[in-house]
């Protein structure tokens, strides 16, 4: 069976956010990515459950992470990615689970910014995940084959 064929458990789709008054910024229970200014490099993957994605895009929240950007990379700006999940069957979205999606997709994509997740992960075997829109990888359906 090829990537494409697998049955995902849980489908994510992504979408840019705009600048200001776009209401996905007061989204959460959600994923969301920063891509670099050429829209194909994912700098950072993270989720935000009880905090909105405005609330941990802030840059106080993540103030090293802008500094690093800056200084390292030379990068000023950048584009928002909002990730909706939704479940393909009848199971209970909880915390855990989005951690675990995001820790999936960190581990696959290994984005510049992700630098404590991107060795070390708590598994879900058989858990897979299918992003849709906006998702920049050719790579559409992820799988947990640890």
């Amino acid at each position: 069976m090829t990537q494409a064929q697998i049955e995902s458990d849980v489908a994510i789709h992504w979408q840019f956010l705009d600048e200001k008054d776009d209401p996905g910024w007061r989204a959460r229970r959600c994923l969301y990515a920063y891509l670099a200014p050429d829209r194909h490099e994912i700098l950072y993957i993270g989720k935000a459950w009880g905090v909105t994605v405005r609330g941990r895009w802030n840059r106080p929240a993540k103030e090293p992470f802008w500094m690093d950007l800056e200084k390292q990379r030379g990068i000023f700006e950048h584009y928002v990615l909002l990730g909706e999940p939704r479940l393909n069957y009848a199971g209970r979205f909880s915390s855990q689970l989005l951690t675990d999606i995001e820790s999936l997709l960190i581990a696959a994509e290994q984005p510049w910014g992700n630098i404590q997740s991107r060795n070390t992960r708590i598994s879900r075997p058989g858990l897979a995940v299918k992003c849709s829109g906006k998702w920049p990888r050719r790579a559409r359906v992820y799988v947990d084959n640890a």
